[in-house]
This record gives C-alpha cells, structure tokens and sequence, in this order.
C-alpha cells in the first residue's frame, strides 16, 4: 500500500505557550465596608425608624378624628330626630281638632271677627 505523504494530525497534540500562574487572591466571604457606608445605614436606618414612627401616629390621629366625626354624627341625626318630633308635636296641637277640643275645656268659642290669618 501506498503511504500517504500528508501527516496525520490526529497523532499530534497542539502545543500551547506555557504561561506564567498568576495566583488570584483568596476572597473571603465577607467585603470590607467603609465608614461613609456604615454612616448611610445608620442613617437610613433612623430614617425607616422615624417613618414608621409618624405611621403609626398619623392612624392614631386618623383613629380619633374618625371617632370625633361619629360623635358629631349621632348628635345630628339624634338632634335631625328630635326636630321632627318635634314638628310633629306641633303639627298635633296646632291641628283643628286640638283647638277645639281646648276651646271646649275652657268655655271658649270661635268668632270669625277675632280670626285673623297668618301666613308662614
């Protein structure tokens, strides 16, 4: 058989430069903060503090405003209802009925000359 004149590449490795190991340096879990960053935690840490604070204080004055507001509210409608029986009453003892049944207790009769008509 005839011998190829053409190498056979799968016999050689590739030769690769040979570099220099450069150590890489061990990092440790934790990173090294500086001042200025624990000052903006601390600061944003009294700033989350503060709001939370004037949170919870604006539901308490929210709370009591909205008690006040039911307050006033029962007082008007138990006023509302007041003046309505009190309307009524009025409308009963002013009816015709109820002046002649207090005309008749004490004598009095009607006479069309001592009738004078008022208008709201």
């Amino acid at each position: 058989m005839r011998e190829s004149t053409a190498r056979n590449l799968q016999n050689y490795e590739e030769v690769q430069p040979q570099t220099k190991a450069v150590e890489t340096p061990k990092i440790s879990g934790r990173v090294a903060v500086s001042k200025l960053e624990i000052s903006l935690l601390i600061c944003l840490g009294a700033l989350v503090l503060s709001l939370m604070v004037a949170l919870v204080s604006i539901n308490v004055s929210m709370t009591a405003a909205q008690n006040n507001l039911d307050n006033i509210t029962s007082k008007i409608n138990k006023t509302s209802t007041e003046n309505v029986n009190l309307r009524q009453e009025i409308s009963g003892m002013t009816s015709f009925d109820s002046l002649s049944s207090f005309a008749k207790e004490h004598n009095l009769k009607m006479s069309n000359k001592n009738v004078r008509n008022v208008s709201k």
